[in-house]
């Protein structure tokens, strides 16, 4: 989709949500009969109106393993340190560039960007994408009620928001029932979410390694995402949208597993980069990522071993399917999964991190209150407002890759 398709898209969803803040407007008591609020950009249907309450007895029998249940507070920590490493190392890495006169975005070790479609994520992601999120937030939000009913808080409402383009489920915990908990059941519930997220992600991981090698044959490659015109690969008539599987004869990847693809795969450009070394003329294996996965050899001579190939290329796995289900799901599966795992990581790193909105930043909220009173509010709001500076930081600074 090229840009214009994609401003007809904006310009549609606008219109939309125009509509409908007018339709709003004029039957607003027939809407919240409804149970639907619709705010800006922001719509909410509260589905389930009536209260649930804290009476299972399944629900009730956890409360007496408060270890197990305290292993979402760990999980909110650890996630915590997770982001806090990735805002230190890229601010350094910005300093670094500064000072050497370098623009800061060079400085960026881990990337934070916002998902923006058709800008930071392909268009045909989209679908796929919005079905992790989707997943991803069910999961939040339904570990944040399950939570609130272990610890005696009734549930208000569950329902779904619609911001923008991006569908939501939540959950409203009775703020009264939640102000009577003790400090240790509010960080409980609060951290719920961020728990749920971090255990989605480590099964996307377990089923990425080790469901995919069994449904598929794995062929381990770079793929070709862009030929540059007048080298050595655009006179070698090298296509766009495949993957180098082979070179001289010699797999890449022999060595390479599924964790190594998702955490390692620069191994891959070190194993073409010793090819490029040792001679001029490099016979690449091309195979097609797609039914019939046909394979196809191209010979690419340059002037020396120094010069560029004269492609982007980027770690890639051909899944060739070895059974029906395979067939079934599709290469899709490996998206979803490779989505599911970063994505759902992501969200509890920045719902970890004290901000404004977050549950850290909720968390962080109680927890200096109950132990510095209004001095510990202050304390908290402050420093909610240096972490949002520092992810603002390195969001901007983030983003100029994605734009330049």
């Amino acid at each position: 989709m090229n840009n214009i398709s994609l401003l007809m898209m904006f310009a549609a969803c606008l219109f939309f949500y125009a509509f409908l803040n007018m339709l709003y407007v004029k039957y607003k008591e027939k809407f919240k009969s409804l149970g639907i609020e619709v705010t800006g950009i922001t719509l909410v249907w509260r589905v389930i109106r009536r209260e649930l309450y804290p009476a299972i007895k399944f629900l009730r029998k956890l409360r007496r393993h408060g270890l197990l249940l305290d292993l979402s507070i760990v999980l909110i920590i650890l996630s915590f340190l997770l982001a806090l490493k990735i805002y230190v190392e890229n601010m350094l890495g910005m300093l670094r560039s500064i000072m050497v006169a370098e623009s800061p975005e060079k400085g960026i070790v881990t990337p934070i960007v916002p998902i923006i479609p058709g800008i930071t994520v392909s268009l045909s992601m989209l679908p796929m994408l919005l079905l992790v999120i989707a997943v991803a937030v069910l999961v939040h939000e339904g570990m944040h009620a399950i939570m609130g009913l272990v610890e005696g808080t009734k549930i208000k409402s569950f329902g779904i928001a619609l911001v923008f383009i991006i569908l939501a489920p939540f959950v409203e915990i009775d703020e009264n029932d939640f102000a009577k908990l003790r400090l240790r059941s509010k960080l409980r519930i609060l951290s719920a979410g961020v728990a749920g997220n971090i255990i989605l992600a480590l099964l996307s991981l377990l089923l990425f390694i080790h469901i995919i090698p069994v449904l598929f044959n794995v062929h381990w490659g770079l793929y070709i995402s862009h030929v540059v015109e007048g080298m050595p690969a655009y006179e070698a008539n090298l296509p766009n949208g495949t993957v180098i599987v082979a070179i001289n004869g010699t797999k890449l990847g022999k060595n390479l597993n599924m964790f190594d693809y998702l955490f390692n795969s620069k191994i891959l450009l070190k194993e073409l980069s010793e090819f490029k070394r040792k001679g001029k003329a490099l016979v690449l294996t091309l195979m097609n990522p797609k039914p019939p996965y046909s394979v196809h050899n191209y010979t690419v001579v340059r002037e020396n071993t120094t010069q560029p190939i004269g492609v982007i290329l980027c770690p890639y796995a051909v899944l060739e399917p070895r059974n029906f289900i395979a067939k079934l799901l599709g290469p899709g599966i490996q998206t979803f999964l490779i989505w599911s795992f970063a994505l759902n990581l992501g969200l509890a790193a920045i719902n970890a991190t004290p901000l404004f909105i977050t549950d850290g930043g909720k968390a962080l909220d109680e927890f200096s209150k109950s132990k510095l009173g209004e001095f510990g509010y202050k304390f908290s709001r402050s420093m909610q407002f240096l972490f949002v500076l520092i992810v603002l930081i390195n969001i901007i600074v983030s983003f100029i890759l994605y734009v330049r």
